[in-house]
């Protein structure tokens, strides 16, 4: 399956190649102006609120031991290979902002932390969820309240396993760590798997001014990352409620 941005990109292609047929124009239209959209700052900021404004933000400082029995910070991607730690695999930037936030959260209710993500990519050294707790280490969190679940792949598979590892120590209470705009989907996965959530986005993407600058209206190449992971999360989304009957 076509995921965003190579969908956009292979309608742009194949369009031109079919340039001369009146469908093949419509599509590199359609493929073109699609990218194009998505790159500018208010198209980006339209398909993140929905899932950014979902829940509120849970600041450090109001944070309490009596509303979580546990911490489960979920994995965000990694910095593969990283040549300034010897070669070891290290932190994308937003899951690394996860992680500082789990580890200021820990420091100040002393729970523990449950680090969930598995081999998700070929090429990759180390399952996320061991490199997210050397980090949460480094962090200042004492390493005997940190825990690492090393298989999961999926949002679904990180509720799952971690059902698994919590239910062994009576946990069902969770402070849930994940960027804002994955945590409509995690929060549900979760709840799927008897847990009761509270969430703790972090990682926001959206703009915080609603005014937007000349630069907002030009195409930025972080901008269109950021509007194709929206779109890909509608699209996990869709999938859960028609795989898991996951409403």
């Amino acid at each position: 399956m076509l995921l965003p941005p190579a969908l956009f990109l292979c309608m742009a292609f194949v369009g031109l190649l079919a340039w001369k047929r009146s469908w093949g124009r419509m599509l590199a239209f359609i493929g073109f102006i699609s990218i194009w959209l998505l790159s500018l700052a208010p198209v980006r900021d339209l398909l993140l609120w929905p899932l950014e404004e979902a829940y509120d933000p849970l600041p450090v400082e109001q944070a309490d031991a009596s509303r979580g029995q546990a911490i489960v910070l979920l994995g965000g991607g990694l910095y593969e290979h990283a040549p300034e730690f010897g070669g070891e695999d290290a932190l994308e930037k937003y899951a690394l902002m996860r992680t500082v936030y789990a580890a200021e959260l820990a420091k100040k209710t002393g729970l523990d932390v449950y680090a969930s993500g598995g081999v998700v990519f070929s090429g990759q050294d180390t399952p996320e969820g061991e490199v997210m707790v050397r980090w949460l280490a480094r962090f200042g969190v004492p390493q005997e309240r940190l825990h690492a679940e090393n298989a999961a792949r999926t949002t679904w598979e990180n509720a799952l396993r971690l059902r698994d590892m919590l239910e062994q120590r009576g946990i069902q209470r969770v402070m849930l760590v994940t960027s804002a705009y994955h945590m409509p989907r995690a929060v549900r996965a979760f709840r799927a798997q008897g847990f009761d959530v509270l969430p703790a986005p972090s990682a926001y993407r959206k703009s915080k001014d609603s005014s937007y600058a000349i630069r907002d209206w030009l195409p930025r190449a972080d901008v269109f990352h950021d509007a194709c992971n929206a779109l890909h999360e509608y699209l996990g989304m869709l999938w859960y409620f028609w795989r898991y009957s996951m409403a």
